[in-house]
């Protein structure tokens, strides 16, 4: 098989036949026809359809990825259903179907996801490359809880945070009713909006607060890197970043006309550094330092907490180990000095650069950081701001050349970091897997 060049685009998959049965198609179409009209003939013509495209697509993770979409929205659509029941009914309904109705959209919305976020792995060109290559590898454990103690256990946590959000979603049925009131009733006392407005409030307030303790919780239970000789001989991406960003990427993107801030606190989705951990998951798991002092590791990569007053060697010591070092450009001389030890003991194909900032921003971290010898970062590049806070990625070409790669918009359906990193790391992909394979290559004539 070919390799393609760095800045080609992946192969095409080869056409698939049509299905055997599909010549039976059309004469059990007429026979249905015949007999039970042509209402159900058409019906199964258009299945039969569906299933066809479904059978000959050479890519059906996007009809998995469709899938999910439109689990989602059922999902979305069910809750708005059952809010619209209570608002209409003044009640909960009979035995309580609209919570009911409520739970199971709430379920169609957490499987959708599900199903997006591996159809969208399963989608990515990257991945598979390096598995027609021979070098992804699947998941391993990595890390162990984290030590200390543990005074409510996990499914307790989860259970409470239930029941906040659960408290949350009922104050916003008695919103919507007192709304509904106060619209459609008159003389109404002054004070009737102000206690509207207070019940949308707690509602929020409620259900932000019992996703944070679901999302604590699962945090505070994550697994966390001893050492870095726990790493030794195992494949792994490190991920190095300012501590001062951690908040900001660990947050959900931002919802359009709202912003980061209410995605954070009615959202359960994942956070910026969860979506860059999946978009990397074709090199390896996600390995970063934690913060000195944090409570609990936050989603995404696996931390390691290392000594304030010695952490550098360490931490060169692991780049020397990483299959691919990613860095997160932020102020702080702790980035500058990751990134000046990362070109001067990595190959540049193991190195990659997020961009996190908008242009300005860019420009002045350029000016701070001066002469990156041996390389140079290139200028700003503009795109269509997507959801993310990442802007860009820079990667190297083996004379340390940099380029700098705007993220564009993916297809509708598709995550939107996930799918534009995924297309704007494929260059560098394709150099560090031809430098692996070399590799490879080395090591198989040096056995003989």
């Amino acid at each position: 098989m070919s390799r393609p060049q760095p800045g080609q685009s992946p192969d095409r998959l080869p056409e698939k036949p049509l299905p055997r049965w599909f010549p039976a198609a059309l004469p059990v179409s007429v026979l249905v026809a015949v007999l039970w009209g042509p209402v159900y003939a058409a019906v199964l013509c258009g299945v039969a359809a569906v299933a066809v495209a479904y059978a000959t697509t050479r890519k059906p993770e996007l009809w998995h990825l469709a899938a999910g979409t439109g689990l989602c929205a059922a999902g979305v659509l069910a809750q708005a259903f059952a809010y619209y029941l209570i608002l209409r009914d003044g009640s909960l309904g009979p035995h309580g179907s609209a919570a009911v109705l409520f739970l199971l959209g709430l379920q169609f919305f957490l499987h959708g996801r599900k199903v997006r976020r591996a159809a969208q792995l399963t989608l990515s060109a990257l991945r598979r490359h390096r598995e027609e290559n021979g070098l992804l590898r699947a998941a391993e454990p990595l890390g162990e809880r984290r030590p200390g103690a543990r005074r409510v256990p996990f499914a307790m946590t989860s259970v409470f945070g239930a029941v906040v959000s659960g408290l949350g979603s009922l104050f916003l049925c008695f919103t919507l009713l007192a709304l509904r009131d106060l619209l459609t009733t008159g003389g109404n006392p002054w004070w009737a909006s102000l206690v509207v407005a207070a019940l949308c409030a707690q509602a929020v307030l409620f259900i932000g607060l019992g996703n944070t303790i679901l999302r604590t919780g699962v945090q505070y239970y994550d697994t966390v890197v001893s050492s870095p000789d726990d790493l030794a001989g195992r494949q792994y991406v490190l991920y190095l970043r300012s501590f001062r960003d951690d908040h900001r990427l660990s947050r959900p993107h931002r919802i359009p006309l709202a912003g980061a801030w209410l995605a954070a606190a009615v959202s359960l989705g994942q956070g910026e550094e969860e979506r860059i951990a999946d978009a990397l998951s074709w090199a390896g798991p996600l390995v970063g330092v934690g913060a000195p002092g944090e409570r609990v590791p936050r989603a995404g990569a696996r931390r390691m907490y290392l000594p304030p007053d010695d952490w550098q060697r360490p931490v060169s010591t692991m780049m020397r180990g990483a299959a691919l070092v990613v860095i997160v450009l932020g102020k702080g001389p702790g980035t500058l000095w990751e990134i000046r030890e990362a070109m001067r003991i990595l190959p540049p194909e193991r190195l990659l650069l997020l961009v996190p900032m908008k242009e300005k921003a860019y420009d002045e971290f350029r000016e701070l950081a001066g002469d990156l010898a041996p390389g140079v970062l290139p200028a700003y590049r503009r795109s269509r701001a997507l959801s993310s806070r990442v802007r860009g990625i820079i990667h190297f070409e083996p004379d340390w050349t940099a380029r700098f790669v705007a993220l564009r918009r993916p297809p509708p359906l598709e995550d939107p970091l996930v799918g534009s990193l995924d297309r704007a790391m494929w260059p560098a992909m394709v150099r560090l897997t031809e430098l692996e394979l070399e590799r490879r290559a080395d090591g198989r004539r040096g056995e003989a």
